[in-house]
């Protein structure tokens, strides 16, 4: 008895292997399913000796037939000694090493494939089928059932359910995290003293923008989106596509839009893309093919000057300076003759889907070529900035209606003027260059009332003027700069000057990373956000999100 109860685990072990290869070719037909086919070239090719090793030993190891004669157990050992040597040796060269951040060369050559990582799945599955049926010592034969099927059924279900958690936790074709209990939102701080924490991008992807969300920042990466808590730098939820095309992905009112590549048109080869759109708040799928396609600006800003002339038919003696898309909106500037002498000019806005004018202002005299622009403001759609205006004033307008949102202070007498900073629903900060290496920030209310300045000296900044390398806060400026030396290394720092002293560069200080790389502070950026002023900083690989907090 004690001897049939040997034989009969025995043969649980074998018959739990041959579950095993059955699971595995089984998983692999799944996946190659799920992938149309395209599997080959995955996993460097190591996967293709395992398959045909398992249809080898089921073919040859296994009696399948009631009354065959079993393979002799000395016979059977020799032969499934090298096939599960075999499987083991493919097992450790089929490791995708590159697809997990743990075990990856680099950053370089990081390459998170489902594809790979199920791949190595079924050779694992038939390795360890191949020991489990050496193990057994002797041929399986499939009687008695209650035994057999029991120890088959095992065998293979282990690797489904194994292949079916991988999918949906280890390497998720779409990973997909929700927000959940939400928190009221911080407010937008007043002044930042710290750095109150950091995050990096997933290694396989970049940032493409940073925005300010509904608590915190908004992360567009290149392949999808993440919000984090601005008080915390934690995330609140994520949408990526990274074993996908990606085309484009962008925010719009209280959407984000990721558009990707569905599917490929096999006799013309035209890629077909849809657009997923999350609602921003929660990250929770609002539609799943819309059909939207791109950005609302992008094709705007390339043909915005031919757009412009052509939907206002405008005669040839108009000149056309400036145009460029704010939302859905195409905003032109250009005068045309008016009288025999004079000359007027235009801000249009017009609606880019039904290419309709929606609001004109316009004013007379000569003109040096108004421009338009955009500073860093507080207001969810940015003010349309028109520069060279009226009296070569620059003109702070709301995108919607075309009214002035805030009158930019008088210049100052001389030959002295202000470069405009900031401007929003509650005023304008401008810089005036006020001796030498000192630089004068004037705050106005909307009506053009200076009500407070910040002086620096010891350093030059005009190169951030206007852009989001300077964050405006209620009682602050924060200018962030890259500092490079003769050795090729450079630092990151971000001054604060604050509203109502004179501040000497270097004092003050929120941020200095150190000399490093230059790659890893390189194009520094400020983003007002709840919670915290959002700093960017690097490119590629090096690139560092980091919340400054009160």
């Amino acid at each position: 008895m004690r001897g049939t109860g040997a034989e009969g685990t025995r043969d649980v072990v074998s018959w739990c292997g041959v579950g095993l290869l059955i699971g595995a070719l089984s998983w692999l037909l799944v996946v190659i399913v799920v992938n149309d086919g395209g599997v080959f070239g995955e996993s460097n090719g190591w996967w293709v000796i395992t398959v045909l090793l398992a249809f080898l030993v089921l073919w040859f190891g296994v009696t399948w037939r009631r009354g065959s004669d079993r393979p002799e157990p000395k016979r059977y050992v020799l032969w499934m000694c090298p096939a599960a040597g075999l499987g083991l040796l493919v097992t450790w060269f089929a490791f995708p090493q590159d697809a997990f951040e743990a075990t990856t060369r680099g950053p370089w050559a990081f390459d998170p494939s489902p594809m790979a990582v199920h791949l190595w799945l079924v050779v694992c599955a038939i390795a360890l089928g191949c020991v489990l049926m050496l193990l057994g010592l002797r041929g399986p034969v499939p009687r008695p059932l209650r035994r057999t099927l029991p120890s088959l059924a095992l065998g293979t279900s282990a690797v489904l359910l194994a292949g079916a958690l991988a999918a949906r936790f280890l390497v998720p074709w779409v990973p997909h995290h929700v927000a959940e209990d939400l928190a009221d939102p911080a407010s937008v701080p007043t002044q930042a003293t710290q750095v109150g924490w950091e995050w990096r991008p997933p290694m396989d992807t970049e940032v493409r923008e940073v925005r300010a969300g509904a608590h915190g920042p908004l992360v567009l990466l290149w392949d999808g989106a993440v919000a984090l808590d601005g008080t915390t730098g934690e995330r609140l939820w994520s949408y990526r596509r990274p074993h996908g095309h990606v085309r484009d992905v962008w925010a719009e009112n209280e959407y984000v839009h990721v558009r990707h590549r569905v599917a490929t048109d096999q006799e013309s080869g035209e890629e077909r893309f849809e657009t997923v759109v999350l609602d921003a708040l929660t990250g929770r799928i609002v539609e799943e093919a819309s059909t939207a396609t791109g950005p609302p600006t992008g094709w705007l800003f390339e043909h915005g000057h031919d757009l412009a002339r052509t939907w206002l038919d405008l005669p040839e003696a108009c000149t056309v300076h400036d145009a460029r898309g704010y939302g859905r909106r195409l905003v032109g500037v250009f005068d045309c003759p008016d009288g025999e002498d004079g000359s007027r000019t235009s801000v249009v806005a017009l609606d880019s889907a039904e290419e309709t004018e929606l609001w004109r202002m316009e004013w007379t005299g000569d003109s040096t070529g108004p421009r338009l622009d955009e500073v860093p403001t507080n207001m969810e759609q940015a003010p349309i900035i028109v520069r060279y205006g009226p009296k070569e004033k620059s003109l702070v307008l709301d995108p919607e209606t075309g009214e002035e949102v805030a009158v930019l202070p008088e210049e100052p007498a001389g030959d002295g003027s202000r470069e405009l900073v900031y401007a929003g629903s509650d005023g304008t900060v401008t810089a005036e260059d006020t001796g030498d290496l000192e630089t004068t920030f004037h705050r106005a209310d909307a009506s053009g009332r200076i009500i407070e300045e910040a002086v620096l000296t010891d350093t030059f900044v005009g190169y951030a003027i206007g852009s989001s390398r300077i964050a405006v806060l209620d009682e602050a400026l924060l200018i962030s700069r890259e500092l490079t030396r003769e050795d090729e290394t450079s630092q990151a720092r971000v001054q604060v000057v604050p509203f109502g002293r004179t501040t000497r560069w270097g004092e003050g200080t929120v941020l200095d990373s150190g000399w490093t790389d230059t790659s890893g502070v390189r194009n520094p950026s400020m983003t007002m956000a709840p919670g915290a002023v959002v700093l960017l900083t690097g490119e590629e690989e090096n690139q560092l999100v980091e919340g400054l907090l009160p």
